[in-house]
């Protein structure tokens, strides 16, 4: 299992596009993924729940991947978030 921690540095902290971005990217490996806000868990395979979360800048969040592709899903969920300017 990989878990880490992040803040979100997007002014407009987790929106619709990168969150779109985010489970798009997570939809592509088979281990569980979630996101971790609060008292709150996401499926990261969810837009639903990633977008119920409503994190906002500064905010931070735990990212969680486990299972066969877990250490691939990680960089590749890291590399979009960098990418989107979420962190």
């Amino acid at each position: 299992m990989i878990k880490e921690t992040f803040s979100i540095s997007s002014p407009s902290g987790l929106g619709s596009r990168a969150a779109a971005a985010l489970v798009r990217e997570a939809n592509q490996f088979h281990c569980d993924m979630e996101l971790s806000y609060q008292d709150e868990v996401a499926d990261l395979k969810s837009i639903m729940n990633v977008m119920a979360l409503v994190i906002r800048q500064g905010e931070v969040f735990e990212l969680r991947c486990e299972g066969e592709d877990e250490e691939q899903a990680y960089h590749a969920l890291v590399q979009v978030m960098t990418k989107t300017s979420l962190i």
